[in-house]
């Protein structure tokens, strides 16, 4: 049997570094995945999730990182249980703790996208600046892309709102494109850099901040489709990434 677990997080720290709706999620398709198997038609024990991780092809053997995988796994074993996503598959082999999918939790399975759970893999929160928030990663990370990019945006805002209150007429109430011209105005503006030159090169960064909050900043705000490609959400969270860089040297 392939391990789909293998497949989301192709190594261990991956797997630790999880969110815990994440791990579930591919606990629960390899729960299925064992339920199906003919060789395996009783299922799996929360042991043998952790036994085939290290096993052939699996995992490297390290004590410590494998402890820490057992917990990690048995906290999502339990958090299935509890959600009766996964059952007992006969009352004997249930006494020996092994576990099927239960039909709830094929209802559930059916409705993840693990194309882009995998896609999602392959982006390590350091490749982004390291102020993104903990909630646009954990936005990502799940699949909720305008939350994503929104929060990530929003931490900008926040950025620029704290180096430039109380100059240039900037308030407490300032955000969005308004703020950004107040705090990039090419002539007042606290975050521009007068020594840039040649000078249009003030108005061109103003521009530049105005226009990514007034086409990325809010996507549902401005009633555009929810985003849905992974690689356009990193796309987005990037360009916020590159705005507070700027910031940070403004």
């Amino acid at each position: 049997m392939n391990n789909s677990i293998i497949s989301l997080f192709p190594t261990v720290d991956r797997l630790l570094a999880a969110l815990d709706i994440e791990l579930q999620r591919a606990v629960l398709r390899f729960v299925a995945e064992a339920t199906d198997d003919r060789m395996r038609g009783f299922g799996i024990t929360r042991d043998g999730v952790v036994i085939a991780l290290f096993g052939h092809g699996g995992y490297e053997a390290d004590y410590k990182k494998k402890q820490s995988v057992e917990r990690v796994i048995s906290r999502a074993w339990k958090a299935l249980e509890d959600l009766n996503f996964i059952e007992e598959p006969d009352p004997a082999n249930g006494k020996n703790r092994y576990r099927v999918i239960s039909s709830k939790g094929r209802a559930a399975l059916a409705g993840i996208d693990f194309a882009a759970a995998k896609a999602r893999t392959a982006f390590i929160r350091e490749m982004f600046h390291p102020s993104l928030p903990d909630a646009a990663w954990h936005a990502f990370s799940v699949g909720d892309y305008d939350t994503a990019v929104f929060e990530a945006f929003k931490a900008v805002e926040a950025a620029v709102l704290k180096k430039g209150m109380g100059r240039n007429g900037i308030t407490q109430g300032d955000y969005g494109v308004a703020l950004m011209r107040k705090a990039f105005d090419s002539r007042s503006g606290p975050l521009t850099d007068m020594s840039a030159r040649p000078p249009p090169r003030r108005d061109r960064r103003c521009e530049l901040f105005t226009g990514e909050f007034g086409e990325l900043r809010n996507p549902k705000a401005h009633g555009d489709s929810t985003i849905t490609d992974t690689l356009v959400t990193v796309e987005e969270m990037m360009t916020a990434s590159t705005l507070q860089r700027i910031v940070d040297n403004a």
